[in-house]
């Protein structure tokens, strides 16, 4: 079975993929993606999971690690 991580996309489709997902789109270019985005599984695969792991990025950057986290971190990966 093919996914979206099977295919390889051009740069201007990642750079689409990326406005959509940040929301730096027009509405007329918004309009006309979202209709490519109907007729192509793979690449509607590929901006749910864009937009997913962007709302989990922005989850984890509200993420505070306790005081002294990045040494006992780098004394786990240096023993």
């Amino acid at each position: 079975m093919h996914n979206f991580l099977d295919k390889e996309y051009h740069p201007v489709i990642e750079d689409f993929i990326a406005s959509y997902v940040d929301d730096n789109m027009g509405s007329v270019e918004r309009e006309s993606f979202e209709e490519v985005l109907v007729h192509d599984d793979g690449l509607r695969e590929l901006a749910f999971s864009a937009n997913e792991g962007k709302k989990l990025l922005d989850q984890f950057q509200s993420i505070k690690a306790k005081e002294g986290f990045i040494k006992r971190l780098k004394d786990s990966l240096t023993s």
